[in-house]
């Protein structure tokens, strides 16, 4: 994972693999804590958690991002930087593609979804920089917006092994309905 490219309100993020994907909730479902019960995701709020290189960590600090580290479950454990990233379609929707067996899909506010369950091959991802904002704590951040999304997925075993088939709906002679 590195830096691909640095501009005024956003970075460019090249190299990113399935692990560091995590919390995926690209169709926006609400989500519930197990134990507690209490709502973590509202509907409607598309996010996931990207984990990052300490070299990114300290520029999105530098930034004024909220970079979050993972607790130590044992002694060899070491703390790993995170960030959560908001995938909105409301005032400047995301542009996200895509490709697996060397097809390219536009993933729109419906497909996006499907991110949810792919193996990530290679991530490049695209984010801004949004306005200032003040948690209840009285802290300040800046959040993070998926504004461009190109998604390279592990190729499916069968796909590759018997060639991608575009199947259309067989339908009855002389008619518009499918025979079954």
């Amino acid at each position: 994972m590195q830096i691909a490219e640095r501009k005024s309100r956003s970075i460019i993020i090249d190299g990113i693999v399935d692990r560091e994907v995590r919390s995926r909730n690209f169709g926006g479902e609400e989500k519930k804590d197990k134990v507690t019960g209490r709502t973590v995701n509202s509907p409607g709020y598309r996010n996931f958690l990207l984990f990052i290189t300490e070299e990114i960590a300290e520029e999105l600090k530098d930034r004024g991002c909220e970079v979050k580290y993972t607790k130590v479950q044992g002694p060899n454990d070491v703390p790993m930087p995170y960030v959560s990233v908001t995938v909105s379609y409301f005032l400047k929707p995301v542009e996200a593609y895509m490709i697996s067996n060397g097809n390219t899909t536009v993933l729109d506010e419906n497909r996006i979804r499907v991110l949810n369950s792919v193996d990530i091959r290679n991530m490049c991802l695209e984010v801004e920089f949004g306005k200032e904002k003040i948690h209840n704590n009285g802290t300040k951040y800046i959040p993070l917006y998926a504004q461009k999304v190109w998604v390279e997925v592990v190729p499916d075993y069968f796909a590759e092994k018997y060639g991608y088939m575009n199947q259309q709906p067989v339908t009855a002679p002389g008619t518009e309905e499918e025979p079954f």
